[in-house]
């Protein structure tokens, strides 16, 4: 089981010449602890802190690295956390102990070499951004997304490496740690009982940055630098989810394969997917479609609790009926017409609209037809894959595609942290666009998946949807229809959706890896 480790400093006292005492980091290196423990889940056991009597020697910290390599696993996430003096002699930077000076980049070389899933670093200290990062980042074919999503490891710094980093100005604590340890902490960011290293990132700089607004004569800019694929995810709660009541139903002409609640605002609506066993005529159907509604209206389905309490009880205002042959027809979506019915409350002007022929009343039923259906059955038939087939023909894309969309991520990562202008990142971006565009399109031609990989299918196109949003908003030939606030907020919403979509992705290979197996 993976579990998190971690190694915390503080270090209050200091026996070097020019080096002045900060007893407030004991505080940091107390919220820090509490944070983890309390909010992270971590085990105290978990936990090695040096500094609770202000003292942390080198020999200490270097120890301390040895003692968390012996006792992870693979699997496993790494937190580093130290908080004190930081120096720049040389254009190198360093993490100043109380007797001596560590090089930074030989901690994060010494993390680097431990053999977890992932590290996190975090470095609350003066000139903390002073240290770099290599970009390249690989997914290979045969590894899975559950193995590359959040591999590898992360430098949180609280300042640049030009400024330096301070006490928070009402509390008794450093600036950075507090804002982290906040954003950790915030329940607005949980979803599904998970927090993303990404989300608190965020959060902590938008903290910081408005805190840097009141105060612009004590600037703070924190750096974020990854080689990290995907992000982690820290389970921070007990999740419950709700579970959508499953309604099937078994009757001589037909089969009620599904109900989907589609409630909105006042209105209670249901979707109905229904096999027929038998080719009916449309007043028939009509009659089918009348009994099908009426047990429909009274089933109480929903996706969220809060929908639940807004219309238990309560009959189904429109239902929407979509007639199939088969089970193939009910998860390709394929039909050969879609009903609806509306109560009295509702405008029939508005949802029973006579468009062309193919449009209908009967019997206070409206008949949609879908004059394509036979076609897209047989075009989905010919063009089928085996399962073989199209897995390899996704891996491979993935395995291009991915590194790509990482790529223009650590690049606005850059330029977030003022390493790159935002003309050089429309620059760099020129090169990576046409390749992300290739493998956008290549995936359009893969063959349609057999049903036991459509979902993990599925979630591969969405993810290559969105990665092909990263064409978009640092496009020179868009340049001139967004503001550079306007782009930095579509980069962000679609780094965080990327970062989700990794996440279904990773969920639906148990389908792959069941179908291998089988």
């Amino acid at each position: 089981m993976n579990k998190i480790k971690a190694v915390t400093i503080g270090v209050s006292d200091y026996f070097i010449e020019g080096a002045s005492d900060l007893p407030l980091c004991q505080n940091d290196l107390s919220y820090i602890n509490f944070t983890l423990t309390n909010r992270l889940k971590v085990e105290k056991d978990n936990i090695l802190t040096l500094g609770e009597n202000g003292v942390v020697k080198k020999d200490e910290v270097v120890q301390s690295l040895h003692l968390l390599s012996e006792t992870v696993n693979g699997s496993d996430t790494v937190i580093f956390y130290f908080s004190g003096h930081g120096a720049t002699i040389s254009g190198n930077h360093y993490l100043v102990c109380s007797d001596n000076i560590i090089p930074t980049h030989e901690i994060i070389a010494s993390l680097e070499k431990i053999k977890s899933k992932n590290k996190l670093i975090l470095l609350d200290c003066c000139f903390a951004g002073n240290f770099s990062i290599p970009h390249a980042i690989k997914l290979n074919i045969e590894e899975a997304i559950s193995e590359f999503s959040g591999k590898g490891y992360a430098v949180f710094a609280s300042s640049n490496a030009s400024q330096t980093s301070g006490f928070h100005l009402e509390k008794p604590i450093s600036l950075f740690t507090y804002f982290l340890c906040e954003s950790i902490q915030d329940t607005h960011i949980v979803k599904q009982g998970k927090i993303s290293l990404y989300d608190i990132q965020k959060l902590s700089s938008f903290y910081i940055n408005i805190w840097n607004k009141k105060n612009p004569e004590r600037k703070q800019t924190p750096i974020f630098r990854s080689n990290m694929g995907g992000t982690i995810y820290f389970t921070v709660e007990d999740y419950k989810p709700f579970y959508k009541k499953q309604v099937y139903l078994e009757r001589d002409q037909y089969i009620i394969y599904d109900v989907s609640p589609m409630h909105t605002g006042l209105v209670k609506r249901y979707s109905t997917k229904v096999i027929l066993k038998e080719i009916v005529d449309f007043d028939e159907l009509a009659n089918l479609a009348l009994e099908i509604v009426d047990y429909t209206k009274k089933q109480e389905v929903y996706n969220h609790d809060l929908s639940e309490k807004k219309f238990a009880g309560l009959p189904a205002n429109i239902v929407w009926i979509y007639f199939g042959r088969d089970e193939d027809d009910m998860i390709n979506s394929n039909f050969i017409c879609h009903t609806t019915w509306v109560d009295e409350s509702q405008d029939k002007t508005r949802w029973y609209k006579k468009i062309n022929h193919d449009n209908f009343i009967i019997k206070n039923i409206h008949f949609n037809v879908h004059a394509y259906y036979e076609q897209l059955k047989s075009f989905t038939l010919e063009n089928t894959g085996d399962d073989f087939t199209v897995i390899s023909k996704m891996k491979t894309l993935l395995a291009s595609i991915i590194p790509l969309a990482e790529k223009a991520i650590k690049l606005y990562q850059d330029y977030k942290n003022n390493d790159l202008t935002e003309e050089e990142l429309f620059n760099s971006f020129e090169k990576v666009i046409p390749e992300i565009e290739k493998n956008y399109f290549l995936s359009t031609d893969i063959e349609i998946p057999p049903t036991q990989i459509k979902n993990w299918y599925e979630a591969c196109i969405g993810l290559f949807g969105t990665i092909h949003d990263f064409t978009l908003f640092y496009n020179k030939l868009y340049k001139s229809q967004r503001d550079t606030n306007n782009r930095i907020a579509c980069m962000d919403m679609t780094i965080k959706h990327y970062y989700e979509d990794l996440e279904k992705v990773k969920e639906y290979e148990k389908d792959i890896k069941a179908n291998q197996t089988t």
